[in-house]
């Protein structure tokens, strides 16, 4: 099959959670399929495509284009619904003028706009069959940035919300299917829109990197949470365990102590090392053996959309986790099989628990190791969105 993917940003580092999931998808479908990507080439992206896959870099937009802030205005519309798809749209014409391909993928919502150049006949083949892949909600992200905001911010992103769901609720009707990683999100899409046809296919993870090493010991007492700390939802959860589960923690297990490790922590994420027990670890080159040397993984996540990444990461690393129930969505995961799954203030009853019964601790790792490998991981994910492209395209 000849795979034409059109993507928001391009699969190269450094990887944020929308590269990583184009690379790998783009990665394990060429083992089988050719694979080409037409993506724009953000200025701190740099490195070679993935082996196999075709890149056509594009240079972004402007970023503060008036023109596109006005017709923005004008059709009550994201900025970047409108400022992204133009530029792709005259690629992807001028590609299909040139080569043939079975199936075509946008990923990200703010490209949508791109359809009419895919869906119209183009040298002499007939229109593309063409899915899209919003992956996420994208106006809950906006809700959950507006929760933790205040003043004029969050007036804005109260305001972008609204323009994001008006958008949203009509953009994906051009489209053979529409792809989120939880059905939770694909619930919401279909609330807003009821005509469409969705599908929820999950995100992977590396297994091989992400992986238990039975030669490094935990370090007793550690409880771990990772991710892009400059996320208003994990700067939520990185509060949440720093203020009142590890108190409540240590209150019981005096040697319990918390560590919050990953990119970027903004001055709030920052504050929280002033904290007893409390150390915050920007930006390491690696999460693995951090991963490794946890004794309990705690994904405190209360808000936000579509799979965690660094939940999926956790497991099949082999720290025992803790997670709400919010943070285990689109995850083939159960309480007290793979990990446990409470909600404050239950959850530091969880943490203690796992603490102190290294039984269970050994049971939930592997247990959860296993899921993801047989459920979460690339080549299951490829695998899913090449049946769909089947589907769509006969």
């Amino acid at each position: 099959m000849r795979i034409l993917i059109c993507a928001m940003e391009a699969p190269l580092a450094p990887l944020n959670g929308l590269r990583l999931q184009i690379r790998e998808l783009a990665r394990h479908l060429a083992a089988h399929h050719e694979v080409c990507v037409i993506a724009y080439r953000w200025p701190d992206q740099e490195g070679p495509p993935p082996d196999g896959v075709e890149l056509i870099a594009l240079r972004p937009p402007p970023v503060r284009s008036r023109r596109d802030w006005a017709e923005a205005f004008a059709r009550l519309e994201p900025v970047d619904a409108v400022r992204l798809p133009g530029p792709m749209r005259g690629a992807v014409r001028a590609l299909r003028a040139r080569r043939s391909f079975d199936v075509a993928h946008v990923t990200g919502a703010a490209l949508a706009g791109v359809a009419p150049a895919l869906r119209e006949p183009a040298g002499g083949a007939p229109a593309l069959p063409v899915l899209i892949a919003p992956l996420d909600a994208w106006h809950l992200n906006l809700r959950a940035q507006a929760d933790v905001a205040t003043g004029a911010r969050r007036r804005a992103l109260l305001l972008h919300e609204r323009l994001v769901r008006r958008y949203t609720a009509r953009a994906y009707r051009p489209f053979a299917a529409t792809v989120f990683v939880t059905e939770e999100d694909a619930c919401e899409a279909r609330r807003l829109d009821p005509s469409l046809r969705t599908a929820a296919i999950g995100n992977g993870v590396d297994t091989e990197r992400f992986s238990p090493d039975p030669g490094v010991a935990a370090d007793p007492g550690r409880i771990l949470f990772t991710g892009a700390l400059e996320s208003p939802s994990n700067e939520t959860a990185a509060r949440l365990l720093a203020t009142e589960v590890l108190p409540a923690v240590r209150a019981r297990r005096p040697d319990a102590h918390l560590c919050l490790v990953g990119r970027a922590p903004g001055p709030g994420v920052r504050e929280l090392g002033a904290h007893d027990g409390v150390e915050v670890v920007p930006d390491v080159p690696d999460l693995v053996p951090w991963l490794r040397s946890a004794e309990v993984y705690g994904c405190a996540m209360t808000s936000g959309t579509g799979i965690k990444n660094k939940l999926l990461e956790a497991l099949a690393a082999g720290p025992p986790c803790v997670a709400t129930p919010l943070a285990c969505q689109g995850l083939a995961v159960a309480d007290r099989r793979e990990l446990l799954v409470a909600e404050p203030p239950a959850f530091a009853d969880a943490v203690v628990e796992l603490l102190a019964d290294e039984a269970l601790r050994r049971s939930l790792s592997a247990a959860g190791r296993r899921t993801v490998t047989e459920h979460h991981s690339w080549e299951a994910v490829a695998d899913a969105y090449a049946r769909l492209y089947e589907e769509i395209a006969t």
